[in-house]
């Protein structure tokens, strides 16, 4: 079964609607009424809440051309790409005057050596985090 997010904090039966649909995009383009029965709505109810995910930056989601189904318009939808959000600014670690002053010279030597022992490794090609 699918984790949701952590951040996903109410109850609303549509919540996280487009991270459902990307990942059912995900396995391969479909049509609105597979999608539509895979959540348990009418087709048109599915075309007003993807009207909504056709707009973002983070999935981009494609429509073809409509085609006239029942009364309804059905469109064929893929998954164009799925970006991560990064700041163009990140923040900057915070260390407090205290935390220098309580380091001792020691601990500063063994972190040079860390680090050079690190930058050996990528370096190599080896991935460091899985050696401590």
């Amino acid at each position: 079964m699918r984790k949701l997010a952590q951040y996903r904090r109410n109850t609303h039966p549509n919540s996280g609607f487009k991270e459902k649909v990307a990942w059912q995009l995900s396995k391969g383009q479909r049509t609105g009424r597979e999608l539509s029965a895979l959540f348990h709505m009418t087709l048109g109810e599915f075309n007003g809440l993807m009207r909504g995910c056709l707009r973002g930056k983070t999935v981009v989601i494609e429509a073809s051309a409509p085609v006239p189904v029942d009364g309804c318009t059905d469109f064929t939808y893929t998954l164009v790409s799925t970006r991560r959000i990064t700041r163009s600014h990140p923040e900057t670690m915070i260390v407090s005057r205290r935390s220098f002053a309580e380091r001792g010279e020691d601990k500063r030597q063994q972190n040079i050596i860390a680090a050079e022992k690190r930058a050996r490794l990528i370096s190599r090609g080896w991935y460091p985090g899985c050696l401590e």
